[in-house]
């Protein structure tokens, strides 16, 4: 119990660590360009703070100008026309600790400045590293991203197989839900002001509830139905591809009405470790969904292991019919398992709209696919397997992508779906055949 508690702090301080402040990238960039224009060549520039200014469009950059050992505070207030689209990038205004900019010296700074600002220094890495180091290093802090994705919608696949013994090829698309919806919030929330931590956690919050709901409705209405009507595993598989297509297709004719991509947010780079030509970057952007990823998964673990829940889940899975006599109410257990595993995958949206902008209609296929060989490979039924699965699918996906041709990414990963299938059809935990038996 308290290496949960452990893991539960620190992967709440990641969460927080990227929550810190909500920063449009490009109006950074903007902000911190003008600075430069109102101070002579020779001044060396030190920002201290970059920080929104509540309820407005604008950007604070505290700063310190410094000639020699001399050095003196300075802020600019950079306001912009709007949050989201075109207006987001479009300076309208610049305050200063010595008074608003004139009309001319503003149009001078926007018309010739902005336009062909010198390049800015690169910060310093923290820790010095090879060329061959510092490359892999990256390469890892990709691949969390992916194996935190792949774990969350993997663990559906796990939850419902280990009730049920059926598969839901819904839960990709559920999570691409879980992502649009994410983004109709931020759209509707940029129509108020500005995004604050508070609107974007929000967001994040109305993205899980809604692919929840999705994931109960298809559960109740699709997988249950099927599964009492035939023994055929195949029916619950065409069933819930047809459910995949109707989501993938409402949120493909939807694109064009609502907004398709978050903001650059928290995406300002952190260079970590470098040396050789190469350094390893990484932005509050990667942290917050690595944070949010490693939360779910202890959360998940923790509810499966400590919990009434988990206890009764693990029983039902082992004998049904004993579970039942026992005292287990199976509707409630089949609601709940259904609740939780719509949880995660609108939670591996959430995930992949942090780290990378935005989801596509019909990128649930490619999640779907991706994540049933993790929960495959770990061990399908077992939710602890599920996360195993994706860490090594994420991982050969990484490694692959890396260092050999690209092409030949996906054909590997299916290459050793069936090396699985072969030579250990049971995943790595051994839960798979014939029925799942334990946690």
């Amino acid at each position: 119990m308290r290496l949960i508690v452990h893991l539960t702090v620190l992967c709440l301080g990641l969460l927080l660590a990227g929550c810190g402040s909500v920063i449009d990238a490009d109006q950074a960039r903007i902000c911190r360009d003008v600075a430069p224009a109102l101070h002579d060549e020779t001044l060396v520039i030190d920002e201290v703070s970059l920080t929104p200014v509540p309820g407005t469009n604008a950007l604070r950059l505290a700063y310190r100008t410094r000639l020699g050992s001399r050095a003196v505070p300075h802020w600019i207030i950079c306001s912009f026309a709007g949050q989201t689209g075109a207006a987001r990038a479009t300076l309208t205004a610049v305050d200063t600790d010595r008074g608003p900019l004139s009309d001319v010296k503003f149009y001078i700074i926007k018309r010739w400045w902005l336009t062909g600002a010198p390049p800015r220094a690169a910060p310093t890495a923290w820790l010095h590293l090879s060329h061959r180091q510092a490359y892999w290093l990256q390469q890892a802090i990709n691949g969390t991203t992916l194996a935190g994705i792949y774990g969350l919608v993997a663990t559906g696949f796990a939850l419902v197989h280990g009730l049920l013994g059926r598969i839901n090829l819904a839960f990709g698309e559920i999570a691409v839900a879980g992502g649009v919806y994410l983004l109709i919030a931020v759209g509707l929330e940029s129509l108020a002001g500005r995004l604050g931590p508070g609107e974007l956690a929000f967001a994040i919050v109305i993205g899980i509830l809604f692919s929840m709901s999705i994931s109960w409705l298809v559960g109740r209405h699709v997988v249950l139905p099927l599964t009492t009507a035939t023994t055929s595993p195949q029916t619950v598989l065409i069933g819930t591809i047809a459910v995949a297509i109707v989501v993938a297709e409402a949120a493909r004719i939807t694109a064009p009405d609502r907004l398709n991509w978050l903001p650059p947010l928290l995406n300002i780079p952190l260079p970590l470790a470098g040396g050789g030509g190469f350094t390893t970057t990484v932005t509050a952007a990667q942290m917050l969904a690595a944070g949010m990823s490693l939360t779910g998964a202890s959360t998940l673990l923790a509810l499966m292991e400590f919990t009434r829940f988990g206890r009764a889940w693990r029983a039902h899975a082992d004998d049904p019919l004993m579970a039942a006599l026992l005292g287990v109410r199976v509707p409630t257990l089949r609601d709940g398992t259904f609740l939780i595993a719509g949880a995660a995958a609108g939670l591996a949206g959430a995930v992949s709209v942090i780290a990378y902008g935005t989801v596509q209609p019909g990128e649930g296929l490619a999640i779907t696919l991706k994540a049933l060989i993790s929960a495959i490979i770990g061990g399908i039924g077992s939710v602890p397997g599920a996360f195993l699965g994706a860490v090594i699918v994420a991982g050969v996906e990484i490694v692959w992508s890396a260092a050999f041709d690209i092409a030949y990414r996906d054909l590997v990963i299916y290459v050793l779906l069936v090396a699985f299938l072969v030579l250990r059809p049971g995943g790595l935990l051994n839960n798979a055949a014939p029925r799942p038996r334990e946690f």
